[in-house]
């Protein structure tokens, strides 16, 4: 995960163009991170419990 917040750090405060700093640059990668990571585990689980249901049918 560290690599992955790092070049993206890196690469939004390019983007921003002096309008973000490091440090909030790497928080908000971390929470877009942490935000993608909960909705792969609701889809998961979604996914899951679909099967699940269809099984007991």
């Amino acid at each position: 995960m560290g690599d992955f917040i790092d070049v993206w750090t890196d690469k939004l405060v390019d983007l921003a163009g002096g309008a973000l700093d490091e440090k909030r640059a790497r928080a908000l990668v971390a929470e877009i991170y942490e935000a993608a990571v909960v909705r792969g585990v609701r889809l998961y689980e979604e996914e899951i419990a679909l099967r699940e249901a269809e099984r007991e049918e």
